[in-house]
């Protein structure tokens, strides 16, 4: 559970855990709140040997899971936002043994949804099963997921949701391997999580659409270099009209420059009628207007390390003050596009991290002494 400044919901969330039927599971909340969440938790860990708190400094509830996920134990592992409920005390029990019958990776619902006050608000309905032509469909859909980000796994599937989900901010039932696209084995259950909509949701700011543009774009990109989607502007209408209805075509192999580039402007125009004036986003639109490029550019990392996809939020408050060095160049050098960047060879795979998480497409080569 990662939370942050949520004392008016997270009593109700936990209290929803604790009546639950099956009763062998751990808590671990990760906190950087300012508010009197501390106090709230504490007081309910007290009595509670199975309630383990984290105190975490603020720096986004990806990050927050990442540093959680290192004392994670159980058997199965699932996410309980800080306001919002599960869906009844049976929901647990249900979730386990549909896994224990049915030796899937892990199960997912259609939403019930929920107001401030926890009144019933709607439901958002999922497609019924995921399969090969999953991806092709996210693909169209401009990396806008199929079913809610709220995994429930088997521990081993874990590692894919820490690796795809929480580590670089795409849906976590893909499952990269080299050039191949695939996802995890799912099942479609009853539903068990109550999902609260309220005018303060993170994801109605500035920095959680940021959050959701960056992970969408790295979803698209991924995907698109995997598998080719043939008459991509009617297939992209199918999608639209016949929703999860219609199975996209695709081909193994990767989406010409042309789509990719279409692909990025779509993802962007999606959720901004105005893109954004800022660094990034001059950048990203400046290299994919120059997409693809020839040009090469010289990187020297001074840093440590890279952002990764769960460090959007971090980046993003950046922005707003100073970038490291190094993202400052590479975005400068975007605007006129590239193709190519060159360093040390013990740079390679912070160069990687830099360019997958700004979602720029080029390729990293090893300076020739």
């Amino acid at each position: 559970m990662p939370t942050y400044n949520d004392s008016a919901f997270i009593a109700a969330a936990i209290k929803s855990l604790l009546t639950q039927t099956r009763r062998d599971f751990e808590l671990i909340v990760i906190d950087g709140s300012t508010d009197d969440t501390p106090e709230i938790v504490r007081e309910i860990a007290e009595n509670d040997g199975r309630i383990r708190y984290l105190r975490e400094p603020e720096s986004g509830q990806l990050n927050a899971l990442a540093y959680g996920a290192e004392f994670v134990r159980g058997r199965y592992v699932t996410i309980l936002h800080s306001d919002d409920e599960l869906s009844d005390n049976l929901a647990l029990e249900r979730n386990t043994f549909a896994l224990e019958q049915d030796g899937g990776d892990g199960v997912f619902s259609d939403l019930p949804l929920m107001n401030k006050e926890g009144l019933p608000s709607g439901m958002v309905s999922t497609v019924n099963s995921l399969g090969d032509s999953s991806p092709a469909t996210l693909f169209l859909r401009t990396g806008s997921n199929m079913i809610p980000d709220f995994f429930f796994v088997k521990h081993e599937a874990f590692q894919n949701v820490l690796s795809s989900y929480i580590t670089w901010n795409m849906p976590y039932w893909l499952r990269f391997s080299g050039a191949q696209v695939s996802t995890l084995k799912l099942k479609k259950v009853e539903p068990w999580y109550r999902y609260r909509v309220y005018g303060e949701n993170y994801l109605r700011s500035d920095v959680g659409k940021f959050e959701t543009v960056n992970g969408c774009l790295r979803t698209v990109l991924e995907i698109g270099q995997r598998i080719n989607v043939p008459f991509l502007s009617l297939q992209r209408i199918l999608t639209r009209v016949l929703k999860t209805r219609v199975k996209p075509f695709f081909r193994s192999g990767s989406c010409s420059p042309e789509k990719l580039r279409g692909m990025v402007h779509n993802v962007i125009n999606g959720y901004y009628q105005k893109i954004p004036k800022n660094i990034y986003f001059d950048g990203l639109t400046g290299f994919y207007s120059n997409f693809p490029s020839k040009r090469t550019i010289q990187l020297s990392f001074d840093e440590k390390a890279t952002f990764l996809g769960k460090d959007s939020r971090v980046f993003y408050n950046l922005m707003g003050q100073k970038l490291p060095a190094i993202y400052e160049q590479v975005l400068g050098e975007a605007t006129s596009g590239f193709g190519a960047v060159s360093v040390r060879e013990e740079d390679f795979e912070k160069a990687r991290n830099l360019l997958r998480f700004l979602n720029l497409l080029a390729k990293v080569q090893v300076e020739q002494d």
